[in-house]
C-alpha cells in the first residue's frame, strides 16, 4: 500500500513539475494584440481590434512616464520585484484584516496574479484565489519582472472594449502614456479597480472619486506633494473619449499584423490629403466605383501614400484595387518607345506613319478611329496614338518588352484571350495583359530614376535597394519625361508653365478595351503618382477614358504635393510673357497652347469656332493656320475647322517675328471626352 502511495505521489509531483515547466500563455495568445501602422515620423496611422471588437495595444515600458509606473507599483504591488508572484507579507495581513472586520478589507492580490486573471477570468472565491497563485508561480518562472509588467499593462482591463495602458490613455486622454500628469497618473491607476464604475465618459463623478482616493495614498506614499495633491484633485476628468486613428486601414491590413507595431514610409498629411481627395471623387459620382492612388517618393522609392475608396453600396467597395490585376491600357507605352529609342530605332523627333496598319493578323485601331499621317514620336506618345506605339513594338519585339517588364519586377499576367504568338505580344502596347497599380508605380519610379527600376518600399525597416535592372538609359528616360510633361492637359487643368506655383507633371494615361478601367500615371518633381478609376467587377463605363476620369485626379494629388522641378524639364515651352515696353520677346501664343488638344463639337455652320488668343508688346501682325490667313474680326481672331486632325498655328507680329503652335482638333460628339 505504501508503494501504490508513494507512486501515486511520485506522479503527481511529475505532473506537477510537467505543468509548471509548459509556458502559462501561448505565443498566439502573447501577441493577440492590436496591430499598429506608424508613418514614417511614428504617429499612428492606424490601429485595428483583437477579438470582440476589443482595443489592446502592446505596452512597451520604455514609452510610459516612469511616474506612472512607480506610482502603480506604490498603490499595487510594492514588493513587485521581491516577491515570486505570491506575496505571503501582503496574504497575512489581509488575512488579519479580515479576521478583525469580519469581511475582506483588503486584497492580497499581486501584479502577477492580477495578470493570471487577465488571461484566465475565475469566480472571485478561495479556490480561484489558490488557483490563481499556483498559476501567478508559473509565470514568474517562465517570464521576467519586466516581460510580466509589460503584459499586465497590455491585458489589463479598463472598462468596455479598452485594454492596456496604451489604449486607454489614447482613448481617454488623448495622448499617449509617454509623459501624464499626476491627476492623469491616477486617474489610469484609478480605472482598472473598477473599470466600469469609475470610467470618465461615463461616469465622471465616480472617476473624480476613484482618482482623488489615488492621489491621496500616493501623497501619503511620499510620491505626491501638498501642491500636486491639490492640483490633482481640481484638475478636470476628461468627459468625452477619444477615437484610435483609422486612417490607411488598407496599408495597415497588408504590413500590420497580429500584436505588431510597424513603421511603414507613408507620410500621415500626405496619407489624409489623398484619402480626402479619392473620398471626395467618389461621392460627387452619379454610379457607384473604385478610386485608387499611390504616392511614391521617386529618389528613395518609398510609398507615401496609398489609398482605395469605393462606395459602400456596391460590391467590392472595399477591395484594395491598388492590387487587383488590370489592363493597364495606354500606360505601358512610354516604355514601348522606349525600348525603340534604347536600341537606337527612333528618337523624339523620328516621323512615324499614322494610318491603317496590319501587323500579321492583328489589325490595331486608334482609339477615336481617327489616323493623322505622319506625326512624330512626340506626339505619338502625347497624344496617345495605337498604330505608331505597335508599329515600334512590332520592330523591338513583343516578347523583349515582356522579358524587360518582368525583370523591372512587373508581374505581368496572361496576354488577353484569343491572341497568341507574336500577335500577343504586340497586344501589350495596348494593354494586352493585366498588371496592378503597384507594378506601374515600379515602372514610373524607374522613369523617373534614370531608367534604374527597383522595389518599392513600404517599411522603413526594408532595406534601400535590394535588387535592380536597368529597364532603359539614363537619357532615354530624361527624353520621355520631356515628352510627357508637354502632354496635353485634361479639361480644366491649367498648364503648369503658366503659373509660378503649378507642379510640372509628366504623364500618361490609359484606357482598357471595353472602357473597363481608367489609369493616369505620372511623375510630378520627386513623386511619383499611379491613379486607377473604374468598377471592381470589371464592369463598363462607356465613353469614360483616362483622360476623363484617372488624369484630373492625377493632377489633384500632384497639387497637394511638394512642388518641385527636380526630375522633369520642358522642352520648346514659351516662358510667361513679359509685357513690358522694351520686350522684343516673339509673339506668345496662349490658345491653343502648343501640344494641346482642341474639343469641337460639330464641323458645319453650327461650329462656335476657335478663339485664337496671342499677346505681343510689338502688336499682332497676322494669324496663319496651316499658312492660311485667320482675319480679325470684331470678336478677335477666329478660326472655324472643317474637320479633326493637327493643325499648325503662327502668329506673326509687327516686328517680323513669329511663334508656332501645333494643336490637335478633336470632334467630341457622341462621345464623352475624347482620348485615352
Amino acid at each position: 500500500m505504501r508503494r501504490v502511495i508513494g507512486y501515486i505521489w511520485l506522479a503527481c509531483v511529475a505532473l506537477l513539475s510537467l505543468w509548471f515547466c509548459r509556458a502559462p500563455v501561448s505565443d498566439a495568445q502573447l501577441h493577440a494584440n492590436s496591430p499598429v501602422l506608424m508613418d514614417r515620423e511614428g504617429l499612428w496611422l492606424n490601429v485595428r481590434t483583437v477579438e470582440a471588437g476589443t482595443w489592446r495595444v502592446q505596452a512597451d515600458l520604455s514609452e510610459i512616464d516612469s511616474g506612472y509606473l512607480e506610482a502603480l507599483l506604490e498603490i499595487e504591488d510594492r514588493r513587485f520585484y521581491r516577491h515570486a508572484g505570491v506575496d505571503g507579507s501582503a496574504i497575512l495581513r489581509a488575512l488579519q484584516s479580515w479576521r478583525a472586520a469580519g469581511k475582506p478589507v483588503s486584497g492580497a492580490s499581486t501584479i502577477t496574479m492580477q495578470l493570471v486573471r487577465q488571461y484566465k477570468p475565475r469566480p472571485r472565491t478561495l479556490r480561484a484565489k489558490a488557483i490563481e497563485s499556483l498559476e501567478a508561480l508559473r509565470f514568474e518562472l517562465h517570464y521576467s519582472k519586466a516581460e510580466i509588467l509589460t503584459q499586465y499593462l497590455t491585458r489589463i482591463s479598463y472598462g468596455g472594449n479598452i485594454e492596456g495602458i496604451e489604449a486607454a490613455s489614447r482613448i481617454y486622454l488623448g495622448k499617449p502614456p509617454k509623459y501624464l500628469s499626476p491627476d492623469e497618473i491616477a486617474l489610469l491607476i484609478a480605472l482598472p479597480q473598477a473599470p466600469e464604475a469609475r470610467r470618465p465618459d461615463r461616469n465622471a463623478q465616480g472617476a473624480k472619486r476613484g482618482r482623488n482616493r489615488i492621489l491621496q495614498r500616493l501623497h501619503q506614499g511620499g510620491l505626491l506633494n501638498e501642491r500636486d495633491l491639490d492640483d490633482g484633485k481640481t484638475a478636470a476628468i476628461p468627459l468625452e473619449s477619444a477615437s484610435l486613428p483609422n486612417t490607411a486601414w488598407l496599408t495597415a491590413k497588408r504590413l500590420a499584423g497580429d500584436g505588431q507595431k510597424v513603421e511603414s514610409t507613408l507620410e500621415a498629411k500626405h496619407q489624409a490629403a489623398l484619402e480626402r481627395l479619392l473620398d471626395r471623387y467618389v461621392s460627387n459620382l452619379d454610379t457607384p466605383v473604385n478610386a485608387s492612388a499611390l504616392v511614391i517618393h521617386a529618389p528613395t522609392r518609398e510609398v507615401r501614400a496609398h489609398a482605395a475608396v469605393g462606395r459602400r453600396d456596391h460590391d467590392g467597395g472595399w477591395l484594395d484595387m491598388t492590387r487587383a490585376v488590370r489592363s493597364p491600357g495606354s500606360t505601358l507605352k512610354p516604355f514601348v518607345y522606349g525600348l525603340g529609342m534604347d536600341d537606337g530605332i527612333i528618337s523624339a523627333d523620328t516621323r512615324l506613319r499614322d494610318a491603317p496598319s496590319r501587323f500579321g493578323a492583328y489589325r490595331p485601331e486608334n482609339f477615336d478611329r481617327r489616323y493623322y499621317g505622319d506625326v512624330t514620336l512626340s506626339e505619338a506618345l502625347q497624344h496617345s496614338l495605337n498604330i505608331p506605339a505597335v508599329a515600334v513594338l512590332d520592330q523591338v519585339g513583343g516578347r523583349r518588352l515582356e522579358a524587360s517588364l518582368r525583370a523591372a519586377g512587373v508581374g505581368l499576367s496572361q496576354s488577353q484571350p484569343g491572341e497568341d504568338g507574336a500577335e500577343a505580344g504586340l497586344a501589350l502596347a495596348l494593354g494586352g495583359t493585366g498588371l496592378r497599380a503597384v507594378d506601374l508605380g515600379v515602372l514610373y519610379a524607374a522613369l523617373a530614376n534614370e531608367g534604374e527600376a527597383a522595389p518599392l518600399r513600404w517599411k522603413l525597416s526594408e532595406s534601400e535597394r535590394e535588387t535592380s535592372f536597368a529597364l532603359m538609359q539614363a537619357d532615354t528616360a530624361q527624353a520621355l519625361r520631356k515628352i510627357m510633361a508637354d502632354a496635353p492637359r485634361p479639361v480644366g487643368v491649367v498648364p503648369g508653365h503658366l503659373g509660378q506655383e503649378m507642379p510640372i507633371v509628366a504623364y500618361k494615361t490609359g484606357t482598357s478595351y471595353g472602357f473597363r478601367d481608367s489609369w493616369a500615371a505620372g511623375l510630378s518633381g520627386d513623386y511619383v503618382i499611379i491613379v486607377w478609376v473604374g468598377r471592381p467587377d470589371g464592369g463598363p463605363r462607356p465613353g469614360v477614358t483616362g483622360r476623363l476620369a484617372a488624369a484630373p485626379l492625377l493632377f489633384d494629388i500632384a497639387n497637394i504635393l511638394p512642388v518641385s522641378r527636380r526630375s522633369i524639364q520642358r522642352v520648346d515651352q514659351p516662358e510667361p510673357m513679359r509685357l513690358a515696353a522694351s520686350d522684343a520677346q516673339a509673339p506668345q501664343i496662349i490658345f491653343p497652347a502648343d501640344k494641346t488638344d482642341v474639343a469641337v463639337t460639330h464641323f458645319d455652320a453650327r461650329s462656335l469656332g476657335v478663339d485664337l488668343v496671342v499677346q505681343s508688346t510689338k502688336g499682332l501682325a497676322s494669324l496663319y493656320v496651316d499658312g492660311e490667313v485667320v482675319p480679325e474680326t470684331r470678336d478677335g481672331h477666329v478660326w472655324y475647322p472643317d474637320a479633326p486632325g493637327f493643325y499648325r498655328l503662327t502668329a506673326v507680329d509687327k516686328a517680323g517675328q513669329s511663334s508656332p503652335s501645333v494643336f490637335r482638333v478633336l470632334q467630341t460628339e457622341g462621345l464623352r471626352h475624347p482620348g485615352l
